[in-house]
C-alpha cells in the first residue's frame, strides 16, 4: 500500500480480528496448538527496532477496525528471496559473486539475532526480504519472528519448512536451536545459489536425496546430482570454498557443524567466519 502522508509505499499485513485476538495471552489461549504466533512476531520486530538490529524492517504501526488487523512495516522493493533468486545469472561463478555479499549480510543478521538471544526457527527464502538502494546495491531484512524464542535447547519440538529442518529436530533428543538456524542457512544458501533445494525433506525416509547425503555424503551428493534442467553436475558450478562452507554447515552431527561465531561460543568451536567464502568469495576462475 502507499502511505499518502510520507509518500511511499509500505508492507500491510492483514490478519481477521477473529483469529489475532487483542493479545498474546488471548492467542494462546484461543489457539493453543498453534506454532506460529503473532503477537510475539510483533514484539519480536519492536525489540529489534529498538535496539537497532539492521536487518528487520521498521514496525511502522499497529491498525485495527472491527474485522481486521492491520500491521504497516517499511516496504521491501525486490520482495523475498525466493521470488529474486529465480532470476538472475545462471549458477556458477558469476552468481558467487552476486550472492556472496548478501549471504554475508545473512549470516551477520542471525549471528547478531542469536547474540540478542534469538533463535529464529524458521529460516527460509520466504523469510528473508531483499531491497535494492540507489546505489544498486541490495539490503537484506529478516521476517517472521512467529516462531523465534529466547530459549536456546528444545527437545520434541519441529519448527520450519520441512527441506530446511536440522537432522536433530527428528530425534528425541535435545537440540541447540543456535545449530539448527545453522543448518536452515546452509540449506538457503544453497537453493539461492543452485536455484533449487538439496533435498525436500530431512525426515528420516523423507527423500532419497537426503538419504544418500546421509550414506555417502554431502560431496559425494554434489557430485551426482544434476543441475536443474541440465545434465551437468552440480560440482561442476559451485567454488571449493564454497563447497567447504556448505558442507560445514550443512553437516549432520551437531557437535561437527560450523557455528555462526555468535559470543557465546567463544573460541570454542570453528565458525563460518574461519573460512574464507564470506571474506573473498569464490576467487578466481
Amino acid at each position: 500500500m502507499k502511505d499518502k502522508d510520507e509518500n511511499r509505499l509500505v508492507a500491510v499485513k492483514i490478519m481477521p480480528n477473529r483469529w489475532v485476538g487483542t493479545s498474546h495471552s488471548d492467542f494462546v489461549i484461543d489457539h493453543p496448538s498453534e506454532t506460529e504466533l503473532p503477537w510475539q512476531d510483533l514484539g519480536c520486530v519492536r525489540f529489534l527496532n529498538d535496539v537497532g538490529y539492521p536487518y528487520a524492517c521498521d514496525l511502522l504501526g499497529v491498525y485495527r477496525d472491527s474485522e481486521h488487523t492491520y500491521v504497516v512495516t517499511t516496504f521491501a522493493t525486490e520482495g523475498d528471496l525466493f521470488s529474486w533468486c529465480e532470476g538472475g545469472v545462471a549458477p556458477g561463478h558469476e552468481r558467487e559473486m552476486v550472492v556472496q555479499p548478501i549471504a554475508r549480510q545473512l549470516m551477520e543478521g542471525i549471528q547478531q539475532l542469536h547474540d540478542f538471544g534469538i533463535v529464529h526457527r524458521d529460516l527460509s527464502l520466504e523469510n528473508v526480504l531483499m531491497s535494492k538502494t540507489d546505489s544498486g546495491s541490495f539490503i537484506i531484512k529478516i521476517i517472521d519472528f512467529s516462531m523465534a524464542s529466547t530459549a536456546r535447547s528444545f527437545r520434541n519440538c519441529i519448527r520450519g519448512k520441512a527441506s530446511y529442518q536440522a537432522p536433530e529436530l527428528h530425534t528425541d533428543q535435545e537440540y541447540d536451536a543456535y545449530l539448527t538456524d545453522a543448518f536452515s542457512l546452509g540449506v538457503t544458501l544453497y537453493a539461492v545459489l543452485l536455484k533449487d533445494y538439496p533435498w525436500l525433506s530431512t525426515r528420516p525416509g523423507g527423500c532419497k536425496c537426503f538419504e544418500y547425503v546421509k550414506k555417502h555424503g554431502f560431496r559425494a551428493y554434489l557430485a551426482k546430482r544434476k543441475l536443474r534442467n541440465s545434465t551437468q553436475r552440480v560440482v561442476e558450478f559451485m567454488s571449493e570454498p564454497l563447497v567447504s562452507l556448505l558442507e560445514g554447515l550443512l553437516t549432520f552431527e551437531p557437535n561437527e557443524r560450523l557455528t555462526l561465531g555468535e559470543r557465546k561460543w567463544g573460541a570454542s568451536r570453528r565458525s563460518i567466519w574461519d573460512l574464507t567464502w564470506l571474506h573473498e568469495g569464490p576467487g578466481k576462475l
